[in-house]
């Protein structure tokens, strides 16, 4: 392969605000010239960047003669001159590193203002910084903790080869990006020259969830990607993941686009194992109509053999919707004693973009890009106990999984099968479930309709007391529950009146968790001894950084484990993230950057 080329110099003159792309630039030992030289903040003087602001990036810059100008949607063109700043001494914070920098004008601190919607100041970080770095042993500018980055093309093109979605290297706010090599090249570079410069590079680059801002919108992509597809084959021991390498200069000098990158020395790449799923190619080989608006799709491989799964698991796929590659999780209805093929059950909801476009798009002969089945929520080999299989809505497919898999292996001596639903429309594979209790004489089939006919004798209403009084020694089975949040919780609360052993309870929530949903509640929060005020609908993490009570943290996505915190009392909504073990779970440890309080809440870290 040829000698590898700079093809790319990206300086980002305020941090976390768009860049600009330059032909030649400059290099100091703190940094590419017009790099990270100004920085937001608030009055303390601690940084306001998009991991907390994604429309930061949408923030345009312009370099001029004599300063700069920015632009932004629905606001009037900004320009700072140098000649205008006050140059007051301010205090600075970047992570933890406190210093000097300067104040620049009153115009510039209301106008990105009023952008952010938050009271901010634009600092700036003199002609040379006043931040000396200890590891580096000279000054940076307001850069996270090195002065530059290099990323090959190459490497972003692998990422996106294995990416539901497609990537930007905007996304990576990357400084040098280098074309001619193989994915990550980069990791090998010890030292390397550019044109009149010498650099070494020092550490590979952890990622956050700034890099999951989509560039174009301004907003965080649900999807956490690109994080979740690197922390697949891109992720050390504990988590972290890592794109790009960290450079320091060892000289000053010129550098151009197109310049060749000559490699000095090599050093050994670091390794990470790669975890990513096995991928699959699946032909939809039938549609049936279970229920209104509700429709399983069989699904053959397009060649091989299909993956093996544990009956109550999920499928994740990806389609492709309106020039955007969307990816989603679908609990698999059909069992893995039935071999050869796998179905997925998907209900048409209000604003289901993924699960809309199934229903009217996914034809007999259309394909579906797949990954490996998992999931922690699954038929646990059987023991001497019964069976309680409770659902409400979408929630019924995993149930389906392990009642025919049950049935298969003819373990329905004692299974109760409970589905709450709208309407006898809506009730999901009726005549199948009516098959299946001809066949088992140990199988109670009970159907709760909360818009029941008049005609209906059935269960009415949703999950009650009463309905459960219907389940002869409840609170003796294994229990298997998936709905809607509210269901289940509901679902839960009863049964554990009831004295069911928590650990003879296993749910798993259909969809995305959203507790934002939730009503909004007034609730107490104690952080290490500061008390404030809070709500559940925003991170313990956001609102400890707004009641000047603020929590260590890096990536803010679940990846690093930096925000650890323990509860010492109340409840907290934690999601499933990489970060956290299931034993620092049991030890009431959460990710405040993920965590949402629920109640009244007491945390230390």
């Amino acid at each position: 392969m040829s000698a590898p080329t700079l093809s790319q110099i990206n300086v980002f003159p305020v941090k976390s605000v768009g860049g600009i792309a330059l032909s030649t630039a400059w290099v100091e030992k703190q940094g590419l010239t017009f790099d990270r030289r100004f920085m937001l903040a608030f009055s303390d003087g601690s940084m306001v960047t998009a991991r907390k602001y994604p429309q930061m990036v949408k923030v345009r810059s312009s370099l001029t003669s004599d300063g700069l100008i920015f632009s932004a949607e629905g606001h009037a063109s900004l320009r700072i001159r140098y000649t205008d700043f006050k140059l007051q001494e301010a205090p600075a914070q970047v992570w933890k590193d406190n210093f000097i920098a300067y104040t620049t004008t009153d115009e510039a601190d209301d106008w990105f203002s009023q952008v952010l919607g938050q009271r901010v100041e634009l600092l700036y970080c003199g002609e040379q910084s006043n931040r000396v770095r200890e590891k580096l042993g000279h000054n940076v500018s307001f850069a996270d903790g090195y002065p530059l980055l290099v990323i090959s093309e190459a490497s972003l093109a692998e990422l996106n080869r294995r990416s539901p979605e497609a990537h930007s290297m905007d996304q990576f706010r990357t400084n040098l990006v280098a074309s001619g090599t193989e994915p990550f090249a980069e990791d090998s570079w010890k030292r390397i020259r550019i044109g009149e410069v010498e650099f070494e590079a020092v550490k590979p680059c952890e990622r956050c969830v700034l890099t999951t801002v989509d560039v174009e919108k301004g907003a965080f992509r649900a999807s956490k990607e690109p994080l979740n597809t690197l922390s697949q084959f891109r992720a050390n021991e504990r988590g972290g993941v890592f794109f790009g390498q960290n450079l320091v200069a060892k000289n000053e000098g010129m550098i151009r686009q197109g310049n060749t990158i000559e490699v000095l020395e090599y050093k050994d790449k670091e390794f990470y194992p790669d975890n990513s799923p096995q991928s699959y190619l699946m032909t939809c080989v039938e549609r049936e109509e279970v229920a209104r608006d509700f429709v399983t799709f069989w699904l053959e491989p397009s060649q091989g053999q299909a993956p093996d799964y544990l009956p109550g698991q999920h499928l994740p796929i990806s389609v492709e919707i309106d020039g955007d590659v969307v990816g989603r999780h679908y609990t698999l209805s059909s069992s893995p004693s039935r071999p050869g093929r796998l179905a997925i059950s998907v209900k048409r909801i209000d604003g289901g973009r993924v699960s809309n476009w199934l229903v009217d798009n996914l034809d007999v002969g259309a394909t579906l890009s797949c990954e490996q089945p998992g999931g922690s929520f699954h038929l646990k080999e059987r023991n001497d106990k019964p069976v309680l299989l409770l659902s409400a809505g979408s929630g019924v497919t995993p149930m389906m999984s392990m009642l025919r898999y049950l049935s298969d292996h003819d373990q329905v001596d004692d299974v109760v099968f409970y589905h709450q639903c709208r309407s006898v429309e809506d009730i999901p594979y009726k005549t199948e479930l009516d098959e299946l209790k001809r066949k088992h004489e140990g199988l109670t089939v009970l159907i709760s309709l909360s818009q029941a006919p008049i005609d209906w004798f059935g269960l009415k209403g949703r999950l009650t007391l009463a309905h459960l009084k219907q389940i002869k020694d409840v609170e003796q089975r294994q229990v298997f529950v998936c709905g809607p949040d509210g269901f289940m919780q509901k679902a839960k609360n009863m049964l554990m009146k009831k004295g069911l052993p928590e650990e003879h309870y296993h749910q798993e929530a259909f969809g995305v968790s959203n507790i934002s949903q939730q009503p909004l509640k007034q609730i107490t929060i104690s952080v290490n001894g500061h008390l404030f005020n809070g709500d559940n609908q925003k991170t313990l993490l956001e609102q400890a950084e707004n009641a000047g009570a603020p929590i260590a943290n890096s990536c803010r996505a679940g990846l690093c484990g930096a925000c650890k915190v323990t509860v010492e009392s109340g409840k907290v909504h934690q999601p499933d993230v990489p970060a956290l073990q299931e034993h620092e779970r049991n030890m009431g440890m959460v990710l405040a950057c993920c965590s949402v309080p629920q109640t009244d809440i007491e945390v230390v870290s």
